[in-house]
């Protein structure tokens, strides 16, 4: 999984009509992380809300066929 931000921030201060002071920020994150499980990207959903984000990754559901043994 790899998320990635990049955010622009521009402040310009005034006096009248002459500026005093003008700032500008430009910065990029990333982060990459492992998941336990495959994850179903069909399902997958992705939220930003107010500075947050919020995903929901459901599981992969795979087919797991059950296994007799037989006790001797």
């Amino acid at each position: 999984m790899s998320i990635s931000a990049e955010t622009k921030q521009e402040k310009e201060v005034k006096e009248g009509e002459k500026v005093l002071r003008s700032e500008r920020y430009y910065g990029k994150a990333s982060r990459t992380f492992s998941l336990a499980s495959e994850i179903d990207e069909s399902a997958s959903q992705a939220k930003y809300v107010d500075g947050v984000l919020e995903l929901t990754l459901p599981k992969k559901k795979t087919a797991v066929s059950a296994k007799k043994l037989t006790i001797s």
